[in-house]
């Protein structure tokens, strides 16, 4: 596991990565004034807040952006649910400084497990729209054979599922190719 830790100080960071090394083996660790920062490969972010040059809150939410990784934030109790409500549209955690070291390695396998049931689902929308997608085409491509063939509802449909055997193309293909040939020409 390779994690991402962005603080203040490198004191901050090496503390970090003391607590967090039962969970990794690999560490990069940054001070906020780097400009560059590659979290390409990482498998987790943990920051520190405040930052040096900036709160921190702006790094996280371009992270997020960036990756799929996790995110754990450290801030003081005191700002903790304020920092928790201007991050929430991130995915990030939020743990409350100070901390034991087994709620920040807690908070981290939590934090991982979330983002995999928020990748997940992601991935299943994604499948799903796409489906929709195809439905729409395909329910287009049939009522341009319906109108311009007068074939019935099944009769579209079953021309539509032939013509994709016979060809060894998906149905949406097939549908685009009824959509352009009848959409097109009139």
């Amino acid at each position: 596991m390779k994690i991402f830790i962005n603080a203040k100080t490198e004191d901050v960071c090496k503390d970090l990565r003391e607590i967090l090394s039962e969970l990794a083996q690999d560490f990069v660790l940054c001070f906020d004034d780097e400009t560059q920062y590659d979290l390409a490969g990482c498998d987790a972010i943990v920051v520190s807040v405040p930052l040096r040059s900036e709160f921190g809150l702006n790094f996280v939410n371009e992270a997020s952006k960036l990756t799929t990784a996790p995110i754990v934030v450290l801030a003081r109790a005191d700002i903790a649910d304020d920092v928790q409500r201007r991050i929430k549209f991130t995915g990030a955690f939020v743990v409350e400084k100070p901390f034991k070291k087994s709620v920040l390695q807690s908070a981290l396998k939590m934090a991982a497990f979330a983002k995999e049931n928020i990748n997940r689902l992601e991935d299943e929308k994604n499948q799903l729209t796409k489906q929709l997608d195809d439905v729409k085409i395909i329910d287009r491509a049939k009522c341009c054979l319906i109108q311009y063939l007068n074939l019935t509802e099944e009769q579209a449909h079953r021309h539509i599922q032939k013509q994709a055997m016979d060809t060894r193309r998906s149905q949406r293909e097939i549908a685009e190719d009824v959509l352009r040939t009848y959409l097109i020409n009139n």
